[in-house]
């Protein structure tokens, strides 16, 4: 491998021998060649290292970490010691067509205003049998709108530049999940974000992966990368401090998830204060007014403003 490849491929895994061999053998077979692979392993405890030893390819490089750590932390380790210009991504269960990276590069190379790119994807079953086709908003206008309220560059697929990376930062480690949404969110503030029309990815869905298994948690996250986005210093700081106590602490998982979705939502409508927020998660603990209140928010009963005017009643109380 040269000491300066153009692109690091990074992958992180976790448990994943099922389909390794098949994501890996997808980036080795690229018809451009002048890559690094960093993979990140995980602290798997399958049959995952055996795999990946297996493996002999000069480009190779693995990883392994001591502990588990998640896909936020160990990307930004592998971030860390990337040689390319350009990082690609690719995830341990899906697979890339063998012209990904050579499309993505002649992309980046002629857009030199772009950051990132992603593409169309081919959704596969646990066969790698197309069941689905996924486009994607190609125009930099349109990704735009379309990020205003989900996420629409698939992370597996994307190749970003390294610049803008050390320009906006790396992933932010609050977010455990959808931390590519909010990655995109950021460097669309300094550069233009584009997709692919082609279908140059495969990605998988089973029931093992991150978005069957954690798809309410998923929606949560998608609402904390939009807020810390678009709201004031003060309320940044009151998102980092949910996300941290209900996802870090294990007496606070029992929270619902739809009930504090549905409070994120209201939060980035509304701009609800820092306070009031601590007083519904720590002092109010989801009582039976703020049950009722979210509910007949949900069920469009009554709007957001009504929402936020109850719930900030409710704070204002305790406060008292």
């Amino acid at each position: 491998m040269k000491s300066n490849p153009k692109v690091t491929v990074l992958m992180s895994v976790y448990n994943n021998e099922k389909y390794l061999s098949e994501a890996i053998d997808s980036i080795l077979n690229q018809t451009f060649k002048n890559f690094e692979f960093i993979i990140m392993n995980d602290a798997s405890t399958d049959g995952t290292l055996g795999i990946l030893k297996s493996y002999k390819d000069p480009r190779l490089q693995i990883i392994n970490n001591k502990e588990n750590i998640g896909l936020t932390r160990s990307l930004n380790m592998g971030l860390q010691i990337a040689k390319g210009d350009y990082i690609a991504r690719q995830d341990a269960d899906d697979i890339s067509a063998p012209d990904r990276l050579k499309k993505e590069i002649d992309f980046l190379d002629t857009h030199k205003e772009h950051a990132v790119t992603g593409t169309s994807v081919k959704v596969i079953d646990e066969n790698s049998k197309v069941i689905r086709l996924l486009d994607r908003p190609t125009e930099d206008e349109q990704i735009r709108r379309f990020l205003r309220v989900d996420n629409c560059i698939n992370h597996g697929s994307v190749m970003m530049r390294k610049i803008a990376l050390d320009k906006v930062g790396q992933y932010d480690e609050n977010m455990t999940r959808s931390q590519d949404y909010e990655l995109w969110l950021r460097i669309s503030k300094e550069y233009l974000l584009g997709n692919l029309s082609e279908y140059l990815y495969f990605w998988r869905k089973h029931a093992e992966n991150i978005e069957a298994k954690n798809l309410v948690e998923q929606k949560i996250f998608v609402a904390l990368g939009i807020a810390k986005n678009n709201i004031s210093n003060v309320e940044k700081a009151a998102i980092q401090f949910i996300n941290t106590m209900v996802y870090k602490r294990k007496d606070i998982k029992v929270f619902p998830f739809n009930v504090l979705f549905k409070l994120i939502r209201i939060l980035t409508l509304n701009r609800i204060k820092m306070t009031t927020l601590y007083c519904l998660l720590f002092r109010v603990r989801f009582s039976k007014k703020t049950i009722k209140t979210l509910k007949e928010f949900g069920e469009k009963k009554i709007n957001s403003e009504e929402a936020k005017l109850m719930m900030e009643d409710i704070s204002n109380k305790i406060l008292s």
